[in-house]
């Protein structure tokens, strides 16, 4: 079973990733391609640094079972997950925004984030979560937004609410922190 990685680690290996979305795929952010497309290209650069776990798009499980929101009512389906299947050790999840979203549909992303980092219950939730805004239009700083959720006591049913920072990581240059 690989080892759930510190916040710091975790960070490195999203800045790396973006980093190498950078290199590889920039000219996807100026012909204005869905977030989907984003959300396929960024996790092939996450999954090549995590050894040991499965990254994922738009998976919807949990176990063998619908994920779903805490309220039981509406199921989640989130861009880009790392995690072992069929176990309930889940490391990474992520929401990719562009910056031409609206607030609601940014903010609703963090909620979603939150959700799947927040307490734990009778569901297993991620270690670190992650919400990227992608810069799309001609005059945005060229750097992806970063708002992470990170809970302590990962891979154990312990665990509070997530502590949550901010943090940009540049675009120019094949990207940094």
């Amino acid at each position: 079973m690989p080892e759930f990685l510190s916040i710091d680690a975790m960070r490195g290996v999203v800045t790396h990733a973006i980093s190498e979305f950078a290199r590889h795929d920039m000219a996807l952010l100026h012909v204005k391609v869905h977030e989907e497309t984003l959300a396929h290209r960024v996790p092939v650069y996450i999954e090549r640094q995590l050894q040991g776990w499965h990254v994922d798009c738009e998976y919807n499980r949990n176990l063998r079972h619908a994920k779903m929101r805490a309220d039981g009512n509406s199921r989640m389906r989130p861009d880009i997950i790392a995690h072992i299947r069929n176990s309930p050790q889940n490391l990474l999840v992520v929401e990719i925004k562009k910056t031409t979203h609206s607030k609601k549909n940014k903010t609703e992303a963090e909620e979603r984030v939150r959700e799947f980092t927040g307490k734990w219950t009778t569901h297993p939730r991620y270690c670190h979560g992650l919400v990227l805004i992608f810069p799309v239009r001609e005059n945005d700083p060229k750097e992806v937004a970063c708002r992470w959720f990170h809970r302590d006591g990962c891979g154990k049913y312990i665990g509070g609410e997530p502590s949550t920072f901010s943090e940009n990581v540049s675009l120019e240059n094949g990207g940094s922190a």
